[in-house]
């Protein structure tokens, strides 16, 4: 190859490493200038905040946040930036940032957290530190330049994805570092959105806190806890679909919905966290992503997720045990098959091994189950078999055996409510104590004396036996009525009792 078609071939190599190098020097400058100007909001206006006494100490620290690593981390950063910059065409930018983005994506998660507070106690203090601000230097509005200097540190992270982008753009393709500038841009892109998401919860929990729940009732919402979780979900009541945000704190989860302008929250229900089940719902074509909420005290709950990222992040924070004692036992997750799997895990159930192994009994298990087969299911011959079988005119019908068991359930509630625990007595021989389960939900308790616990329960079981002599008594009287209405019709009616034998067990069963 010719000289001239030689040094033709290289322009573009040429030139791709001189738009690098201006590229990564501007880089340089404006890390240097972001890097200063944090600098200069510390020395020059937080330092002497600190000094004047205007804000308390927690709210001087809720204030600046974590912003001194931040400075450290970015100081950092600069130096080893300006390291690489002299190595010219070698120069392994993406390198660099891939070995500091645990650093920095820990510091500014940190700060990310915690600067909804901050913009909470510069509005509240808003005309003491605009006054401060001015006298001290600071341009008008002086609560302006505050404000911009703590929003500085996620606003450079914002950056850092398409800088990085131009960066790559012009390194060559068989550059050794740029494999590592590729994977840097979308690590500090994830970064970023973390960090932003993350500032986005605190402030939506900060507005819940401060601005109020309409309809809200009883006890103040700090009492129950640290908002560990808030975002928006769909609920679906048949075919409608309801708009709602759950907000998840340790031990309840809050339901609430928003004001047709948007401007304020509204009180819908609570969840308490101890003994709710979470089930999965398989996505079919017909079905989104979603999960269900269930539980013996509460209707069955289907919640709407826009992602599966954010179905499953929901499902890990509620089936955690987020109680600090962890006395109460976490929810449990189960899945919800499809029609076209059901069969396949029932043929597999089948052959396993350990399918023979009966399951734990539960209070469920008295609920009255529906039939397994609907009546037009029925083959002939279990018709005809029905139709030979003679009526058992002791049998109940199912709303009886319904309400039977509802009074045994109510039984065993109220057993399992009263519990004894030893490790709750007091030594003292005067005062000795039984911990009494007094809530429904179970999530609160109470210190009483043993006879006056023994009394209670002594009650609850005399009108229990009350209730169940005053309920054997009317199933009994409408038992004899039945079978005088019976003889009755047999006797006035012809051919009446072939024809109720003959569609007995087909009703029963639909």
């Amino acid at each position: 190859m010719s000289s001239p078609e030689k040094s033709n071939a290289e322009l573009p190599v040429i030139h791709s490493r001189v738009n690098r190098e201006i590229v990564l020097q501007d880089f340089v400058d404006s890390e240097r200038a972001n890097v200063t100007e944090i600098q200069g909001i510390v020395n020059n206006f937080l330092q002497p905040l600190e000094k004047t006494h205007l804000l308390t100490k927690e709210e001087f620290k809720q204030l600046i946040g974590n912003i001194d690593d931040i400075v450290e981390v970015h100081e950092c950063l600069l130096l080893n930036l300006e390291a690489i910059a002299t190595q010219g065409p070698d120069a392994r930018v993406g390198n660099l940032f891939l070995t500091l983005a645990p650093r920095l994506q820990s510091v500014h998660l940190k700060y990310c957290s915690g600067h909804p507070q901050a913009v909470c106690i510069m509005d509240r203090y808003r005309d003491e530190l605009n006054d401060f601000m001015e006298q001290t230097g600071a341009v008008t509005p002086g609560i302006l330049v505050l404000t911009t200097g703590l929003s500085k540190p996620f606003r450079r992270l914002d950056k850092y994805g398409a800088i990085l982008q131009e960066l790559e753009r012009h390194t060559e393709n068989n550059h050794f570092d740029r494999g590592d500038t590729q994977r840097s841009i979308s690590v500090y892109r994830e970064i970023a959105e973390q960090c932003n998401y993350i500032r986005k919860q605190r402030e939506l929990a900060l507005q819940i806190f401060t601005s109020g729940i309409k309809g809200w009732e009883g006890e103040e919402l700090n009492a129950l806890g640290e908002i560990l979780h808030v975002g928006a979900v769909t609920i679906a009541v048949g075919t409608e679909r309801r708009d709602r945000y759950f907000v998840l704190f340790p031990m309840t989860l809050l339901v609430l919905s928003t004001s047709s302008r948007m401007s304020s929250f509204i009180y819908e229900g609570k969840l308490p966290l101890t003994g709710i089940d979470i089930t999965l719902i398989e996505e079919t074509e017909d079905s989104k992503i979603a999960f269900e909420i269930s539980g013996p005290f509460i209707e069955s709950i289907t919640v709407l997720c826009n992602n599966r990222e954010e179905r499953q992040q929901w499902v890990n924070l509620l089936s955690q045990d987020q109680s600090p004692s962890g006395f109460f036992h976490s929810p449990t997750i189960s899945h919800i098959n499809t029609p076209s799997n059901v069969k396949h895990q029932q043929n597999l159930q089948d052959h396993h091994p350990l399918a023979e192994i009966k399951c734990w009994w539960n209070l469920a298990s008295l609920r009255p189950a529906p039939p397994m087969y609907s009546t037009k299911n029925q083959n002939k011959s279990d018709i005809v078999n029905g139709c030979q079988s003679p009526r058992n005119t002791n049998e109940r019908t199912f709303e009886d055996d319904a309400i039977i068991l509802k009074v045994i359930e109510g039984y065993c509630m109220i057993v399992n409510r009263f519990t004894m625990h030893p490790d709750y007595f007091d030594e003292s021989p005067n005062k000795p104590t039984l911990s009494l389960m007094c809530s429904r939900h179970m999530d609160s308790f109470n210190e009483r004396t043993v006879p006056e616990a023994l009394e209670t329960l002594k009650s609850q079981m005399e009108n229990l036996r009350t209730q169940m002599i005053q309920l054997t008594k009317q199933l009994n009287e409408e038992k004899q009525l039945r079978l005088l209405l019976a003889e009755t019709i047999k006797q006035r009616v012809p051919g009446i009792e072939s024809l109720v034998s003959y569609t007995e067990r087909p009703l029963r069963e639909s």
